[in-house]
């Protein structure tokens, strides 16, 4: 049987002083994830000022990311459902099944920013802005060392974008890093399956940031970006991957509190996230 972590990784300093992910997740961890087994990376809630190595609260997202090195180092687990905090979360699990699946995996990163700033060329040095950059081994030196494996730009499919930098834009087309547009993935649903079938891995991490989605039915994020993916495109689309594809992990970010005690698309990225291990 296959080891299955759910890691609850609410780190919130990759967004800089605003703590609504560390609240979110708590939310998130209230409503779906009452009767779950977690295991969770305590993070601090010191109120964070510096800018060090060109990151925001370098300090104390390099000892998070130092515990959570350490609890995957232990667990060792075959599939990672993670449950954050701000995209940075996803780093080490990610990194980590890239590694121990000897980089057969396609990373789908559903997200409507590019997350691919270095330290250097981020204008806001928040971290949130950075985790794609790091995953692909660009990134401060101490950061680098605690993660397992780099992605190759050619592993990655990018959904949803819409809101990038300059310095990301140029990138992402340097690298000929795949990128599939709100409009290209509303039109034709089968544009997704078909991208992914083109990278032929045999595996595949879907990283969800929820500002991925149109703020118009899904505002709870801290940078909604207009323009994004309708509810049930995402519902839809993520039950098909499910289905296609073996899923080895998956990713649940930059959710702001709602007040809202249920709502359906996170119901069911829950179920996916837990119920996913060994599908194929």
């Amino acid at each position: 049987m296959n080891r299955q972590l759910n890691l609850f990784y609410p780190q919130w300093q990759g967004g800089g002083p605003d703590r609504s992910t560390y609240f979110g997740a708590l939310e998130l961890k209230l409503n779906y994830l009452k009767n779950m087994e977690l295991s969770e990376i305590k993070v601090s809630l010191h109120n964070a000022k510096e800018v060090k190595n060109d990151i925001f609260a370098y300090d104390e997202i390099l000892v998070q990311m130092g515990t959570a090195r350490a609890l995957l180092d232990e667990k060792k687990p075959d599939y990672i459902f993670t449950i954050g905090g701000g995209c940075d979360a996803g780093i080490l699990p990610l990194s980590y099944l890239n590694k121990k699946l000897n980089g057969d995996l396609t990373v789908l990163w559903f997200d409507a920013h590019g997350d691919i700033n270095s330290p250097l060329s981020s204008k806001s040095k928040h971290f949130y802005g950075m985790p794609v950059r790091v995953l692909l081994g660009e990134s401060d030196s101490r950061i680098l060392d605690l993660t397992y494996l780099d992605l190759l730009p050619q592993q990655l499919l990018m959904l949803g974008l819409r809101d990038l930098d300059e310095a990301e834009n140029k990138y992402i087309k340097k690298h000929s890093i795949a990128v599939l547009g709100v409009a290209e993935i509303e039109n034709n649903l089968e544009t997704v399956i078909a991208s992914v079938k083109a990278k032929r891995n045999h595996n595949i991490y879907i990283h969800l940031d929820l500002d991925a989605l149109d703020p118009e039915e899904f505002p709870y994020v801290p940078v909604p970006s207009p323009g994004g993916l309708k509810l049930k495109t995402l519902s839809v689309l993520l039950g098909m991957l499910k289905k296609e594809f073996n899923l080895s992990g998956l990713g649940l970010f930059e959710y702001q509190p709602s007040g809202i005690t249920s709502m359906g698309l996170l119901e069911e990225v829950v179920r996916i996230g837990t119920g996913a291990a060994g599908a194929t």
